[in-house]
C-alpha cells in the first residue's frame, strides 16, 4: 500500500487549514521518540496526474550509477567554467562512495546545473508550502487538467529508517549548500532515491521507494487542488510577494511576473 495520503481541497482557506495540519504533526513529532524529526518539505505540480520524477527520469531511460552521473557532471565542468563567471571545482580523481548516506558527490554544482535545466537525479523541494502551491499554479493548466498538486513530505518522524537491502531508499539532502542565489530564494532542499543493483548503486524512482509500507518514514501527502483556483491562489501569493521574480531572480521571470500582473490577473476572475 503506498504511503501517500491524498486529500482534496476546495479553496486557499482549505489549503492552509490541510497544511497546518502537516505543520502541527511536525511540531507533536519533534518531542516524542528517540530519533531525529525532519523539517516538512512541499513540491508543487501543475498537474495532479504527474509522477514525482526527477529531471534525470524524464529525460534520459539510462540506469545511472552514482559514480556514472559524477563523471556526466565532470564532462560538462569545463564548459561552464569557460563561459560562466563562477570557477567550480571538482576531483576527477575522486573515489565515489556510492552508498554513502549523504549528499552525492558534486552536489553543489548538481544544485547549479539543477536550477538552470541540466537533467538532476535531485528532487526539488520548498519548506514553504507557500512557494510550491506557486510552482503548482505558475502555468495555465495543461489540456485535461483538473486539479494541481502539493506534495507534503517528512523523511524522519522521530523514529530512524528502516530499508532491505536492494530496495529504493530516500536520502534528504538537507538545506546547507554554496550555490545559485535561486536554492535561497525559493527555500530549497533536495532528496535523492537510489538502490543497490549488484555491487554499485542506482539513481531511482522516488516513486517506487513510496510503495514500501513504513508508518514511521518518508510520509507523504498530497494536495489536491482545482486546477479552477489558480487565479485566487495566484493573486494572494502576489500579495505576499511570491511570484516568479522573486523566486527565479532573471528578467525573464521579471516580464513573467508583470505579464501576469496586467493580463491575467485582470481577466481570471
Amino acid at each position: 500500500m503506498p504511503l501517500v495520503r491524498e486529500v482534496n481541497v476546495r479553496d486557499w482557506t482549505g489549503f492552509e487549514a490541510e497544511v497546518g495540519k502537516i505543520l502541527d504533526s511536525f511540531q507533536a513529532s519533534r518531542g516524542c521518540g528517540t530519533g531525529h524529526s525532519s523539517n516538512p518539505l512541499f513540491r508543487g505540480h501543475a498537474d495532479q496526474r504527474w509522477p514525482l520524477a526527477t529531471t534525470l527520469e524524464r529525460f534520459s531511460n539510462k540506469s545511472w550509477s552514482i559514480e556514472k552521473y559524477y563523471r556526466l557532471v565532470l564532462s560538462v565542468l569545463p564548459a561552464i567554467n569557460s563561459l560562466t563567471p563562477r570557477a567550480w571545482e571538482l576531483d576527477p580523481h575522486m573515489k565515489v562512495d556510492e552508498g554513502y548516506l549523504g549528499p552525492p558527490p558534486g552536489y553543489e554544482f548538481m544544485i547549479y546545473l539543477r536550477h538552470h535545466g541540466f537533467p538532476s537525479p535531485l528532487l526539488d523541494w520548498t519548506r514553504s508550502p507557500y512557494v510550491a502551491a506557486f510552482f503548482a499554479f505558475a502555468s495555465r493548466p495543461p489540456p485535461g487538467c483538473e486539479a494541481v498538486a502539493v506534495y507534503g513530505f517528512r523523511e524522519y518522524v522521530g523514529q530512524g529508517k528502516t530499508w532491505s537491502g536492494g530496495e529504493p531508499y530516500i536520502i534528504g539532502l538537507g538545506p546547507y549548500a554554496v550555490t545559485h542565489e535561486r536554492h535561497y530564494a525559493q527555500q530549497c532542499e533536495y532528496t535523492i532515491c537510489k538502490k543497490q543493483v549488484g555491487t554499485s548503486h542506482h539513481y531511482c524512482s522516488h516513486e517506487e521507494a513510496l510503495q514500501i509500507r513504513g508508518e514511521e518514514q518518508n510520509i507523504m501527502t498530497k494536495l489536491l487542488i482545482p486546477a479552477t483556483e489558480r487565479g485566487r491562489f495566484m493573486r494572494k501569493l502576489d500579495s505576499m510577494n511570491i511570484h516568479a521574480y522573486s523566486l527565479l531572480r532573471d528578467e525573464t521571470a521579471l516580464i513573467k511576473t508583470l505579464a501576469f500582473r496586467e493580463i491575467e490577473e485582470r481577466e481570471d476572475p
